[in-house]
């Protein structure tokens, strides 16, 4: 019954905005029930560096930010659920991450973990919508005790490709993200990320926690609140010009009637 009104959103922003106003009038993340809440970025430009900062900063009102591997860790022992937490990750690995949000986490003291694409770490794409961060941006994002993660070999839709792909574009992705950092990567997040349209839920997370991952993530909304949820975890994408309001309602819980 819901889906006509998210493509409706989806493919007008106007109607979107509108809606998610009105949402936000019933709807607070000071409301919302204790769990990891995972943010999804892509570009963070100069021009949104201040919009970001603002989400980062209304995010700590609301609860703790954590890194990937302490995620883990909360998430294994059954200690997510003792209070709100936050991960913010960010996918493809443009050079923004590196050079606009970077000192805006550092700043803040917020820990931050980038999903890289392997095969664009030497050979980036001539297409928009770069540029991507180089070895010498990631390094300064490690340098600055950052995390990294694989967002696959080279962006496949790895729902569509066969087994013997799929294993490349996900374990292959890690073992060349390591040789070429020189660190342990835990980490995937799925290209696109929508259950069956992007990857395969029967095969795919299976496929990433056996080759060593300590996670598989996708953008299916919502709140992780066991080890259970480490095979999918949801995501919410987030755009850094978005007003606060629509954090709220996004990721805020309905308010209690008086």
């Amino acid at each position: 019954m819901l889906q006509p009104f998210k493509t409706l959103a989806r493919d007008h922003p106007v109607v979107r905005a509108l809606l998610l106003r009105a949402l936000a009038r019933l709807r607070r993340l000071a409301h919302a029930p204790p769990g990891l809440y995972t943010l999804c970025y892509h570009h963070v430009p100069e021009r949104h560096r201040a919009g970001f900062a603002a989400q980062i900063a209304f995010l700590q009102r609301h609860g703790r930010f954590v890194g990937a591997d302490e995620a883990v860790a909360l998430l294994r022992a059954g200690e997510a659920m003792r209070e709100r937490r936050f991960l913010v990750t960010f996918d493809d690995g443009y050079a923004d991450t590196v050079e606009v949000a970077l000192p805006v986490l550092r700043e803040a003291g917020v820990p931050g973990i980038l999903f890289l694409v392997a095969d664009w770490l030497d050979a980036p794409p001539d297409s928009p919508p770069g540029p991507y961060a180089d070895r010498t941006l990631v390094a300064a994002w490690l340098a600055a005790g950052m995390e990294v993660g694989s967002h696959s070999l080279g962006h496949a839709r790895i729902a569509t490709i066969s087994d013997a792909a799929a294993a490349r574009e996900i374990a292959g992705s890690r073992d060349a993200l390591e040789a070429a950092l020189g660190r342990p990567v835990r980490h995937f997040a799925c290209p696109w990320g929508v259950a069956e349209r992007d990857y395969r839920p029967g095969r795919d997370p299976d496929l990433a926690l056996s080759h060593g991952y300590a996670t598989f993530f996708t953008t299916r909304r919502g709140v992780a609140t066991t080890a259970a949820d480490l095979a999918a975890m949801p995501r919410h994408v987030l755009e850094p010009e978005w007003p606060l309001h629509e954090l709220d309602a996004l990721m805020g819980a309905r308010l209690a009637r008086r």
